[in-house]
């Protein structure tokens, strides 16, 4: 996975997370049935963020030596392009 990729996916979770509070905040000034329901939902909002959480770290895990492989046979592959490159511009 790209440091992109997964910057993009950090700042996703972040901000739900940073949403989740917000929520829990707003959930105490409400009136008690309403505060209730909401506060069922923050509990459900986060188990499927900590779900996410842990979804993430282990696509991240299962494909980081994937990504570390492609790096390597590509840079490998860049080298053997960049020597053939340099040969033929010196004849």
């Amino acid at each position: 996975m790209s440091t992109d990729h997964q910057g993009q996916v950090e700042k996703i979770l972040k901000e739900l997370g940073k949403r989740i509070d917000e929520l829990i905040l707003e959930a105490k000034g409400a009136k008690d049935d309403i505060r209730d329901e909401v506060e069922d939902k923050i509990k459900e909002l986060k188990k499927k963020k900590s779900k996410l959480d842990d979804e993430y770290q282990s696509f991240k895990d299962k494909n980081e030596g994937k990504w570390d492989e492609i790096k390597t046979h590509l840079m490998a592959a860049a080298e053997e392009i960049k020597r053939a490159a340099e040969a033929a511009f010196k004849k």
